[in-house]
């Protein structure tokens, strides 16, 4: 009979665990999260009002050690925790400059789960008081892959930066505008916000290298929809949630379905810097010395929310009529009366500066993309 219990993993990268968990931040820091451990990994995951949904993934390959051995084989584990309580234990020591090696371990149901910090000097250890809550009820927020009515993939920091620029300027709905044009098979894709100074449009780079893959159905996930724009709308306070996920993340998967949800899929590549904290320059020699693991994938993220209603008639039309007259002063979209037509690529309106693309159709990227999407 074993005296180790059910689970425990070993890892040095505390910076990373961090800005894991930071991501959960603006889904309440002092709420329950559901932790589900397997033989993969683990995953955190927080609702709000069963508006909007995150599930955040750590794989096994970020930890040295990784043992799961439950009692029924297969099954997995699952038990509630405090973010800000393993945040603060985490946080304190992820203050020192020489690297400490942490340990998560628990036992099942009626054990604490445990965090043991090592150095060379000292040992420390906090227990946490666990209770397991019903499972979140997920009930219309697991997206209809056979009903998708857009999907894209970009690069995370333009969502970002179109995110950061939301909430700078007070936006109160979200409203995502779509079209893709049938002569130069371009997209055009905005972020088009209400707030108390009216409508303002943020148009998002279609280069791509930055787009890699824009595509509006007809409900079916198969059919390409041209020269019809898709608009859907989303209570700011909900997305301004995935802000600080988006911020991490190299490569962004968006898709909505027939009935109203959207889910955004998020990947750190491992490569990129982490930005949980101010320190990077400070640790940059531990940084260097505890390197992530060749073959760890990076945080996976995926945040599912429901539109806030359909949109009014009278915004709809307010809307199209604004991106109509943009469409027409930029000389991109081909109007049905077949004015105005033009092959020359949409103008960027972004804060981003990217080299423009000068082909005259657009064609998305071939890149593999990970299997994660």
């Amino acid at each position: 009979m074993t005296d180790l219990p059910i689970f425990y993993a070993t890892t040095v990268h505390l910076d990373h665990l961090v800005t894991a968990l930071d991501c959960l931040i603006p889904f309440g820091i002092k709420e329950e999260m559901l932790v589900t451990i397997d033989d993969q990994g683990l995953s955190f995951t927080r609702e709000n009002n069963h508006v909007i949904k995150i599930q955040m993934v750590l794989s096994r390959e970020l930890f040295q050690t990784f043992h799961y051995q439950p009692e029924n084989e297969g099954s997995v584990t699952k038990v509630s925790l405090r973010l800000d309580h393993l945040l603060d234990s985490l946080n304190i020591n992820n203050d020192h400059d020489e690297i400490i090696e942490c340990t998560l371990s628990f036992n099942g149901d009626g054990y604490p789960f445990t965090l043991i910090f090592e150095n060379e000097l000292i040992t420390e250890t906090a227990e946490y008081s666990t209770y397991l809550l019903k499972d979140f009820d997920s009930t219309g927020l697991i997206l209809d892959r056979e009903q998708l009515q857009f999907e894209c993939i970009m690069k995370g920091d333009i969502l970002y930066n179109a995110l950061h620029d939301l909430k700078e300027i007070g936006c109160k709905d979200c409203y995502f505008y779509g079209i893709l044009n049938k002569s130069t098979k371009r997209p055009l894709f905005a972020l088009i916000s209400r707030s108390q100074q009216g409508l303002s449009k943020i148009i998002l780079p279609n280069e791509r290298s930055i787009l890699e893959k824009f595509e509006i159905y007809s409900n079916d996930s198969t059919t390409l929809l041209y020269d019809q724009p898709m608009i859907t709308v989303f209570d700011h306070s909900t997305l301004d949630k995935i802000r600080k996920s988006s911020r991490i993340a190299s490569k962004v998967m968006i898709r909505k379905d027939a009935h109203g949800l959207m889910t955004v899929n998020m990947l750190n590549d491992t490569k990129d810097v982490l930005r949980s904290n101010d320190r990077e320059t400070k640790r940059a020699k531990q940084s260097s010395t505890a390197s992530l693991p060749i073959h760890y994938p990076g945080i996976i993220i995926e945040a599912s929310m429901l539109e806030k209603s359909l949109p009014e008639l009278l915004d709809v039309n307010e809307i199209e009529s604004m991106m109509i007259e943009y469409n027409n002063r930029e000389m991109y979209y081909t109007l049905p009366n077949g004015e105005n037509q033009s092959e020359e690529p949409l103008k960027r309106t972004s804060t981003s500066e990217v080299p423009a693309d000068d082909s005259s159709e657009y064609n998305p990227a071939t890149e593999e993309l990970p299997l994660y999407f």
